[in-house]
Parts: C-alpha cells; structure tokens; sequence
C-alpha cells in the first residue's frame, strides 16, 4: 500500500477531494456490475467465471485490475484478490473475512498482503449487501474511506443502482473490488436459500 497516497491497488485512482461513484446492476445478470462516475461514464466492470469460480475486475477498456476468488475451505468466507490475470500467492493484494463465523451484523476484515501475521486489520468494513449500505473504515480508527448508501444522490439518474461517497485521497479501485465481493458473496447466498426453497416445497 502506498502510505503517502492511500493507494491499496491503484494510486492513479485515488483523487485529492471527495469522489462520488456508483454501482449498477442488471436483474436479470446477478454478477453484473458496473461501478459509474458522476458523468456517467463506466469506469470499472466485472466478469464472472463460474465454472473458474473466480470473479475479476476490470478497467473500462478490458484490462484486468484484480482476480478474486473464495477460499474453498475457510469458517468466515475468506476471500482472496490478486493482482490482475494472476492466483498466485506472491501477487495477493489482499484478503477478507467476516469478523466471526457467527454473526448479529455483517462486519468484514481487511488484510493487505504485506500483513501476513493479521493481528490487527488494514480496513474494517460494516453494513448490509442487501440494503445497500457499508461504510468502510481504515484500521481500528473511525476514519472513513468510503459510505455507501442506497439513496445516494447519484441513484436518482441511474436505474438499478446504489451510491457511495470515496474520501479523499482513497483508492476508488479497491472500494469497487471490495463491492463486488460483497455482491458476489450475496448472489452466492440468494442462490442456496432459493435452492432450499425449492428443495422444501418439492419434498
């Protein structure tokens, strides 16, 4: 992490003022997402690759940003993200994971790679997929790197949307990232209580 610029991912992303972004989604494609500027313009987007079970983001242009795939044996859905097209071990930027693996409230922990030990968290994040509001904080402090809400002002140009506020000088690619493991995590869970659903009235 660049200490001087706030840079997680990318310092070229990270703006000296307060940066408005939102997140578009398609019903009909659950893995869609597309994080969007004040003008409209699209700025990052995601792949899914469901038989790979890895999700990447991407710039505009197609160019790979980060590989992020679940732990496949982990008690608190621990997630890995790689620089670019990689999954090896020495381009990790970072991991996630719930705080517990029982909990009243969703609260995440944020481990930079450089952070092998994991005494204490890089970030703390807290807040609902669901009802479309986070707030991610840097280290145990109550600095806030960025507010989602689901009634940010930029919701009321774009459909099928939620918003958030990026203070200055944080990295807007690793806020986008942290999103879309968010929405996948939610996606994957949709799916298996719906399965249940299914399985129950069938019996």
């Amino acid at each position: 992490m660049d200490s001087s610029s706030g840079a997680v991912i990318d310092p070229s992303f990270c703006a000296p003022y307060p940066t408005d972004l939102a997140f578009k989604t398609k019903p009909l494609q659950k893995q869609y997402l597309a994080t969007v500027d004040a003008a409209g313009n699209t700025i990052f987007k995601t792949k899914h690759y469901w038989l790979g079970g890895f999700t990447q983001l991407r710039y505009a242009a197609g160019h790979t940003v980060l590989t992020m795939k679940p732990k496949f044996i982990t008690w608190h859905g621990r997630w890995q993200a790689f620089r670019g097209n990689s999954m090896e071990a020495k381009d990790l930027v970072f991991s996630i994971k719930r705080s517990s693996f029982l909990q009243l409230y969703d609260e995440w922990f944020v481990y930079l790679a450089g952070n092998t030990e994991e005494e204490a968290y890089d970030f703390r994040v807290t807040g609902s997929y669901r009802k479309k509001n986070y707030t991610i904080y840097k280290g145990d402090s109550s600095f806030v790197v960025a507010q989602f809400t689901k009634n940010h002002k930029l919701n009321l140009q774009l459909k099928h949307a939620f918003g958030a506020t990026i203070s200055a000088n944080c990295d807007h690619s690793f806020v986008a990232a942290l999103i879309v493991i968010f929405r996948m995590v939610y996606v994957k869970k949709s799916a298996a209580s719906s399965h249940m659903r299914t399985v129950h009235h069938g019996a």
